[in-house]
């Protein structure tokens, strides 16, 4: 149920339209003011007064946006925008709706899935590196492992959890992976499936129960972990161990020639306010560029918990290849999500107008190809 003090935040809303000036997705489907902050604020009171009838135009106005928090950080009035508009979603499925997942909610049934018991994990056999299955440092993996059987092309899932781990074993870490950890719940929480999302952090956290730290590499599981979990560990994004382990000289990189350019996933910056990490690590390196849009004011790649992989969504993610192809030879970003939508727009050249030439790798995997021995 919305708050009151999120009601009063729908009424700070003066309509200056400023979000509507910002919005990635209203840029592409234009439209009435339902496609825009300003517009879901009202339907989201209309909502909770029982003024609006739930159908398929409200559903749509709820769950198209991606909840990118361009519009929230540049909100005059301070609304907070994406929280009321996942409010709105839950009370949508607390009155019987079903979430428009993309891809026919195939995601949706993997967390499912994930919550059995005795589940057997065969991309365990894929990871190479020194690993155990209890212990106080744990790296989280995600729905990485998943993605790949049905999405169908090679996301380099197992390159990136070894990469996790080849860090881990560089640094003198042995790393923890459970593997009967259930997928961290982020799009179950942003989907408004509350207790869906109840149930995956309770195993999670029962799992979790002895970790120090928790290490991930989907930018999307570490904002779940971090604010809506309560855990005794200390939660970093890999990017953050990473340069903390730099730092402390317990890790250091061959220099190299690649022009690399860095995506802020949104969940990453705009919601946790994290851009310097990744950044310095890069540059550490590599021959670091910066596309056009770029941290707080970086562009979406169009997705929000798989929600809303459409048209639009392919048209945004399109605009930021282009970018990043302008100011760099490799497009590198830190969440599972953002990589998995750049490389499926990669993988369709035949079907895409002006496709840039620019490679799209993950953030741990090409931090670990650049490792040297210390």
């Amino acid at each position: 149920m919305i708050s009151q003090q999120l009601l009063l935040d729908i009424t700070k809303c003066s309509r200056c339209g400023k979000c509507t000036a910002i919005c990635p997705m209203f840029e592409k489907t234009r439209g009435w003011d339902t496609g825009v902050a300003r517009g879901k604020l009202l339907i989201s009171w209309g909502l909770v007064r029982g003024e609006l009838e739930i159908n398929d135009k409200l559903i749509e106005s709820l769950y198209q946006c991606p909840t990118c928090m361009l519009c929230e950080q540049e909100c005059a009035a301070g609304a907070k925008v994406t929280e009321i508009i996942r409010e709105a979603r839950a009370l949508v499925v607390e009155r019987g709706a079903s979430v428009p997942f993309s891809h026919r909610g195939t995601f949706d049934t993997v967390a499912r899935i994930t919550l059995r018991d005795g589940l057997h994990r065969d991309w365990l056999d894929l990871i190479r590196g020194d690993f155990r299955e209890s212990g106080e440092i744990v790296y989280f993996p995600g729905s990485l492992p998943y993605l790949e059987p049905i999405l169908d092309f090679d996301l380099g899932a197992a390159r990136i959890i070894s990469a996790a781990v080849k860090i881990f074993n560089r640094a003198g870490i042995r790393p923890t992976i459970v593997k009967e950890l259930a997928d961290s719940g982020h799009d179950t929480f942003w989907s408004g499936q509350y207790q869906f999302f109840n149930a995956l952090k309770e195993k999670n956290s029962r799992l979790l129960a002895g970790a120090k730290m928790i290490v991930t590499t989907c930018a999307e599981d570490y904002y779940i972990l971090k604010n809506e979990y309560s855990l005794d560990a200390e939660v970093y994004h890999i990017s953050q161990f990473v340069r903390d382990l730099v730092r402390e000289g317990k890790l250091a990189f061959s220099k190299g020639v690649e022009r690399v350019t860095f995506h802020d996933p949104c969940r990453l910056g705009r919601h946790m306010g994290e851009y310097d990490a990744p950044r310095e690590v890069l540059k550490a390196f590599a021959d670091y560029r910066e596309m056009v849009r770029y941290g707080k004011d970086a562009a979406c790649c169009g997705v929000g918990a798989w929600m809303n992989c459409n048209k639009y969504s392919k048209q945004l993610r399109l605009d930021r290849v282009k970018e990043a192809a302008e100011a760099a030879d490799i497009l590198i970003t830190a969440c599972s999500k953002c990589l998995s939508h750049f490389s499926c727009l990669m993988t369709e050249p035949e079907k895409v107008e002006d496709l840039p030439d620019i490679k799209i790798v993950d953030f741990t995997e090409f931090a670990a190809r650049n490792l040297k021995d210390i």
